[in-house]
């Protein structure tokens, strides 16, 4: 546990002072829909009295909280709404459980008895409030997050606002004003979560919220708390080179002093693959504890795609249900690139397994997925969907199938490497652009699964290289083999060129330009000498 300062000349008396400091204190990391809402008007007991206890109405509680905390400290006390606060409390608790609300019962349970116990200590109800807020903390980091600071991917919107409440309530604990006694499991989650909010942060003071809602903002101020009281020197070095200055760091940190630029976690279901700390580094955020995969695609700090990926499966021309929600099946990371792989099982025993691969040094996006039924022929279809994000236009090349991706300048490429190059005559799916969402369709007859494959070159200037890509002829044992036993594609664009090798079926020894797999997947550069080097390979 880090030493928590208490040097009563550096931090505030009490917390009702906090806003005295930092004015903004009580919307950090708030939800845009919390931020932008018209909170200064609600009546909170108005809305109790109808049963309403959402997000905005403990927003304006916790504010009124404050605010008789601080008229407290000018001799005007207001027992009559102290009660009336404690009282609401206790009723959000009795309606809404942490699993489902966490922030809620958070400032319900802990923040607004730990602020109203400063002057209203001896009222009873607060009394009882406060003698389990620290259960409450302990419970929250137990059953919220991971061991490693990550939340649970059904809570990330509310990530940066946990952390916050949180904070300010550590921050009060560690200057004697609360008496709470936080588990060693407490502390060593919230100083993970620390780091792993600035690892899960977009670098535009702010962090995807991996959902509809907008990217939530982090304020220095809120940031600079949150070092002081859960960060260490690492993650002081990470701040500083997001944007939030550190004094201790005149010169730019370099990438070899600050934590893994990845995150991952199979217990909250998200992750982030980055290529690095660089101001031109390219990010991939995922959450996939849904039917649909959610993903924000950045590079160089511009948002190209944001939303959740779509993917319909249709088998004889009926759409097949999903069951249950997608689950990881692989999950690798090193210097070459960063992988992940998710299954999600459909009725009729079909399933799609979706793979997401980042190569780092060419910032090249892998976005594939793998149709695999029970070994009947038949009419397969898989369809996805992909949201631009903000400013961002895509348009599709007239004669070929690829696409092209432009901010105010070309940010990347796309590439449909399941379609032929050419448009004329492609019957086997298409790659179109339609108010702000692209469509990708890959479709086979008398087959019995397929692979759909889909390349983001996250690079401006690829589309000025040479480039082209082609489906590969795949042996085993000198019979070639059919798409729907295993697929391969070459890549190049410019000098550099690619190999992509995937077995739908048992593996076999097979062999496509020369290079000889048993593997269920391969993705690898080309040598000189006509070897691959491969980035990622699953056996």
């Amino acid at each position: 546990m880090n030493q928590l300062l208490t040097n009563e000349n550096e931090t505030a008396s009490s917390m009702a002072c906090l806003l005295d400091r930092f004015p903004q204190a009580l919307r950090w990391g708030l939800p845009s829909f919390l931020r932008e809402s018209d909170a200064e008007h609600c009546d909170w007991r108005e809305s109790a009295a109808r049963g309403d206890f959402s997000a905005g109405v403990v927003q304006y509680a916790l504010k009124e909280a404050y605010e008789i905390a601080g008229n407290s400290r000018q001799g005007l006390e207001v027992p009559d709404s102290v009660g009336e606060l404690a009282d609401f409390a206790e009723t959000v608790l009795e309606h809404q459980q942490i699993d489902n609300s966490p922030w809620n019962v958070l400032i319900a349970a802990v923040e607004i008895p730990a602020v109203l116990s400063e002057q209203f200590s001896d009222i009873p109800v607060v009394r009882r409030l406060l003698g389990s807020a620290a259960a409450c903390l302990n419970d929250s980091a137990i059953k919220l997050f991971d061991e490693q600071g990550i939340i649970k991917a059904r809570h990330f919107p509310w990530y940066a606002a946990i952390l916050a409440t949180w904070t300010r309530c550590y921050a009060a604990v560690g200057r004697k004003q609360l008496n709470l006694k936080l588990k060693k499991r407490f502390v060593n989650t919230y100083e993970w979560a620390v780091r792993q909010l600035l690892i899960f942060s977009n670098g535009n003071r702010g962090i995807t919220s991996l959902s509809e809602s907008h990217d939530i903002e982090l304020p220095k101020d809120f940031i600079s708390q949150l070092l002081k009281f859960g960060g260490d020197v690492s993650d002081r070095r990470l701040a500083s080179r997001l944007g939030y200055a550190q004094r201790e760091f005149n010169k730019a940190v370099v990438d070899h002093y600050l934590p893994e630029a990845t995150a991952h976690s199979s217990s909250s279901q998200v992750a982030v693959l980055r290529t690095g700390w660089g101001p031109k580094r390219r990010e991939v955020f995922v959450r996939f504890d849904k039917y649909d995969v959610f993903v924000q695609i950045r590079s160089c700090g511009t948002t190209l795609f944001e939303g959740n990926i779509a993917s319909s499966l249709w088998v004889e021309g009926s759409e097949a249900n999903p069951l249950g929600a997608w689950e990881e099946v692989c999950w690798e990371s090193d210097e070459d690139a960063d992988y992940l792989e998710l299954e999600l099982m459909y009725a009729g025993g079909w399933k799609l397994q979706k793979q997401i691969l980042l190569a780092k040094d060419d910032n090249l996006l892998l976005i594939s997925d793998a149709v695999i039924g029970k070994g009947e022929q038949t009419c397969v279809a898989l369809q996805h969907r992909y949201e631009c994000g903000k400013n961002i236009r895509m348009f599709t090349a007239e004669d070929h199938n690829e696409g092209f991706v432009w901010s105010s300048d070309p940010v990347g490429m796309v590439m449909p490497l399941a379609l032929p190059e050419w448009r004329n005559g492609t019957r086997n799916g298409h790659l179109t652009c339609d108010d702000g969402v692209m469509h990708y369709e890959v479709k086979a007859d008398g087959v019995t699964g397929l692979y759909a494959p889909l390349l983001l070159v996250l690079h401006g200037k690829a589309g000025l290289k040479k480039y082209t890509w082609r489906q590969l002829t795949i042996a085993e044992e000198l019979d070639v083999q059919p798409s729907d036993v295993a697929s391969g594609y070459r890549i190049q664009i410019g000098k550099k060129q690619w190999l992509i090798y995937r077995s739908l079926t048992e593996y076999g020894n097979r062999t496509l330009l020369g290079q000889n797999y048993s593997s269920e997947f391969a993705f690898g550069e080309f040598l000189e000498d006509g070897t691959v080097y491969e980035y990622v390979e699953i056996e």
